[in-house]
């Protein structure tokens, strides 16, 4: 089973607890967009602590399964041409 959490922080100010628990990347890019976009036009994403890209969190919002796509390629490019 799949669980995707996500964890809020800013510079200079304490961590929030993780979200809730999605069971897919995708919903859980997509609740991480819909929380943040009226605060944040954009996001670092961090997976374990390594940075993997900054995107908007508009594009989290609106294109879950593209920013997804990316990141699965990110860490599995020989997948990218299956």
């Amino acid at each position: 089973m799949n669980a995707y959490t996500y964890r809020v922080s800013a510079t200079g100010a304490q961590t929030t607890g993780d979200s809730a628990t999605f069971d897919s990347l995708e919903r859980c890019l997509f609740d991480a967009g819909a929380s943040l976009d009226r605060y944040f036009a954009s996001v670092e994403l961090k997976l374990d602590g390594l940075f993997i890209g900054q995107y908007a969190t508009q594009a989290l919002r609106v294109h879950p399964t593209i920013v997804a796509q990316r990141i699965r390629q990110h860490f599995h490019p020989a997948r990218a041409a299956d």
